[in-house]
């Protein structure tokens, strides 16, 4: 099956990550959960998320948070943890593979191969780490082909930020019915009104600490307002955009 990960990665559980109680995923992990659409929270307790459970016919998700942590004194910048149920269900050397596909979010305990004249099975190699991600994309389209029925709801309480709707306005205006991504070459669909449909999105995202403000607003289209959030080049599309916007008179 050709299907794998949009992105994954690999790591040993260490013994800080347990005495801490709280895992530091390495960069091809974080490039996974961020992908994924989570963002690190600047604040604890951080909101709980659930990640589906690969390989185990008894354990089906794991609820994990995922923020940034800064150690009083230090210097350096905020390190990503992922804490909450993860921290006490996983253990030390335990060889972890974190994926994602899409939006979806995925976790696996890889078990590597034992190794000619070992009693104990050995760390993971490349083949055997790439082995352990295309079985999980089959596992992933084996439960995809059970799954049925309706879905369940449940209540969310949660925190969000109030965005001002002047500030929205003011940037569909300025587009004119066109995005204003430079370059951009989309057809835009009509809406009931007549209009060209258009998302407005926060150049230097709110989470992020950016200002709910007209310079920092760009109205766009749905392609590339997905793209400036999930590209891999989206940094630079940032930087490219908010170029863009601050020359715009208004």
């Amino acid at each position: 099956m050709a299907i794998s990960f949009d992105n994954y990665g690999v790591k040993k559980v260490s013994k800080t990550d347990v005495a801490k109680k709280a895992y530091v995923p390495n960069k091809q992990q974080v490039a996974a959960i961020e992908d994924s659409g989570i963002s690190g929270s600047e604040s604890r307790p951080a909101e709980e998320f659930k990640i589906t459970v690969l390989g185990d016919p008894v354990k089906k998700s794991v609820g994990a948070s995922y923020y940034h942590a800064l150690r009083k004194g230090a210097t350096r910048t905020p390190e990503p943890r992922m804490g909450h149920e993860i921290a006490s269900w996983l253990r030390k050397g335990d060889y972890v593979l974190i994926g994602n596909v899409g939006a979806c979010l995925f976790i696996e305990k890889v078990v590597s191969t034992i190794a000619p004249g070992r009693k104990q099975p050995s760390a993971p190699t490349a083949a055997d780490i790439a082995k352990a991600a295309q079985e999980a994309a089959k596992k992933i389209m084996a439960l995809a082909k059970k799954a049925k029925g309706k879905p369940k709801t449940r209540k969310v309480d949660r925190t969000e930020f109030i965005r001002s709707p002047i500030v929205a306005a003011g940037a569909l205006i300025r587009a004119s019915g066109k995005c204003e991504m430079p370059g951009c070459t989309c057809v835009l669909f009509l809406k009931d009104n007549g209009a060209s449909y258009l998302e407005v999105h926060h150049i230097t995202p709110l989470s992020e600490k950016g200002d709910d403000s007209l310079v920092n607003a760009a109205a766009l289209c749905p392609h590339h307002h997905r793209e400036l959030h999930f590209a891999k080049n989206r940094l630079e599309l940032r930087q490219v955009l908010r170029k863009h916007v601050a020359k715009i008179p208004v």
